[in-house]
């Protein structure tokens, strides 16, 4: 019963019994008689409390019931949510703050097109499988073998001439940086390296060989970091070092003096008159004597090409001489249309130049020599360069890995792999399946007993600190050919140094200058 019910229940009893006086009615009679009702209603009233009450009390059962059902449904949504926050708190979640905030690389799939064939792109793969298997993002890298460094140049200006994107990742050097970000293609690494959450600590990039770690950052475009180094190579010296003692030296020659000195004595001990050293004439030559000598083959910003320095005017007359026949007919270098490999293991010639990354086929052909021979192999060595200065500079150089830029979440899932790429244990694995020399000094100590089984490419690994690097610009692929045919022109012709060393610093300024304008500048 409602409230307003029992209510007009009480008044009604109230007002009968003063009816009742009023129409003439005894007042004691009326008033018992109001008693009686006001009594009447109250055990109604009581009745109808008491059973709402009861009600009541059911009512509010059948709610906390229903409540403790709702209960568990809100405890099991809870697991969920947590779930949720703890993937967005995952290894590979979205940075909140930072210039890739909210960048999100997982599930990315990013083909690379690289330069390796053969047993070393089988090795490269299993390591690039272990990665897809196991990296926290999910993130697939496709290798794809595009040829060589120039095949892959050709592709990717084929892909930007006809607006068309190339792979999310790719390799060259540097002076191919260089002329892919006129058309503004590369991202600038230093974005993702020096990012708070997915770049390196400082530590981390104290461990990289320094000149290896800054030889993509380019001056022309505000100090832009364009690549990143996987590998490098190195020009050394490879020395037949059982001839050597037989001439009567200890150890390889370590200034330009002492080197003349040994070539010729080679070449006398030949029968022909012509040893001592093997002559390479490419450009990367002409830089490495360059270095030694003290000198480089750019300016001081590294913005124009030098080719005519003291450094270079000295290096390359005294090839001239060697290579030229002395008064006592002596022809101290020559040149060898083939690989210098087999000369130098047959004692043809003390001496040759070329990569670090030629010292398996040195080893090689020493050993194959001798089994032809039925002989102990004659003992293989590399050194330095022979220099002028203090410590020896090295001619250090290899491709790199360039990210082109794509979307912001295949980018930063390229950076993913490149920084896993170069971290001290996989690195070490693709040095040993590469024979290419670190670029991270951390992965050393992951080589193992790697140093001891290989002590010729252990003593080149001690030079790696010494090492510079050629030129960035976006000539430098035609200034190559020209330096090229300005050594041959001063080793073989017998052409005048200064004036052919002015005349290619002119056309190699020339070949920057008009290929900037034909781009704009």
């Amino acid at each position: 019963m409602s409230k307003k019910y029992i209510k007009w229940f009480m008044l009604l009893a109230l007002i009968v019994p003063m009816f009742l006086v009023a129409c003439g009615g005894s007042t004691e009679e009326a008033v018992n008689d109001a008693v009686d009702a006001v009594e009447e209603v109250a055990d109604d009233v009581a009745a109808e409390v008491e059973q709402a009450a009861e009600e009541v009390a059911d009512t509010a059962e059948e709610v906390m019931d229903t409540a403790e059902e709702a209960a568990p449904a809100e405890e099991e949504a809870a697991p969920a949510e947590e779930e949720a926050a703890a993937e967005d708190m995952g290894p590979c979640a979205p940075a909140t703050d930072g210039p890739l905030a909210g960048v999100d690389p997982r599930g990315q799939t990013v083909v690379w097109w690289h330069n390796h064939s053969g047993g070393r792109e089988e090795l490269l793969i299993e390591i690039i499988n272990d990665y897809n298997e196991t990296n926290e993002c999910g993130i697939t890298i496709e290798p794809l073998n595009q040829g060589g460094y120039n095949d892959i140049r050709d592709a990717v200006n084929a892909s930007i001439a006809s607006g068309e994107v190339p792979a999310a990742l790719v390799v060259g050097y540097q002076n191919d940086q260089a002329f892919y970000q006129l058309n503004d293609t590369l991202v600038d690494l230093n974005e993702y390296l020096n990012d708070p959450t997915w770049g390196l600590s400082a530590e981390e990039q104290a461990a990289f060989y320094q000149s290896f770690f800054n030889q993509s950052i380019h001056v022309a475009f505000d100090d832009q970091r364009l690549g990143f180094p996987p590998n490098r190579s190195m020009e050394m010296l490879h020395v037949n070092m059982s001839y050597l003692r037989d001439l009567g030296y200890d150890a390889p020659p370590t200034t330009p003096e002492e080197f003349v000195e040994m070539s010729c004595a080679a070449a006398a001990a030949s029968e022909s008159g012509v040893g001592g050293y093997v002559l390479r004439e490419d450009a990367s030559a002409l830089a490495a004597w360059t270095f030694a000598y003290g000198g480089n083959v750019l300016s001081e910003d590294g913005t124009e090409y030098v080719y005519n320095s003291d450094a270079t005017v000295a290096a390359m007359t005294m090839l001239q001489e060697l290579a030229n026949p002395g008064e006592d007919g002596l022809v101290c270098a020559y040149l060898f249309d083939g690989f210098p490999n087999p000369e130098v293991a047959n004692r043809n010639a003390l001496f040759s130049m070329g990569s670090s990354s030629g010292i398996p086929f040195y080893v090689g052909d020493f050993n194959t020599v001798a089994e032809e021979a039925g002989s102990e192999a004659d003992e293989y060595a590399v050194a330095a360069i022979p220099h002028t200065t203090a410590d020896p500079v090295m001619n250090v150089y290899g491709g790199d890995v360039m990210i082109v830029k794509t979307t912001p979440e295949q980018q930063l899932a390229a950076w993913q792999f490149v920084k896993w790429f170069t971290s001290p244990e996989p690195h070490a694995r693709w040095v040993e399946a590469s024979n290419y020399f670190p670029t991270n000094a951390a992965a050393v100590e992951y080589l193992g007993d790697y140093n001891e089984q290989n002590p010729v490419w252990a003593t080149a690994l001690d030079l790696l600190p010494y090492g510079i690097f050629e030129p960035q610009l976006i000539s430098y692929q035609s200034v190559r050919d020209a330096a090229s045919e300005a050594y041959l022109a001063i080793v073989v012709q017998g052409a005048d140094v200064q004036s052919t060393l002015d005349e290619l610093t002119e056309t190699a300024n020339e070949l920057q200058a008009e290929l900037l304008e034909e781009m704009g500048g």
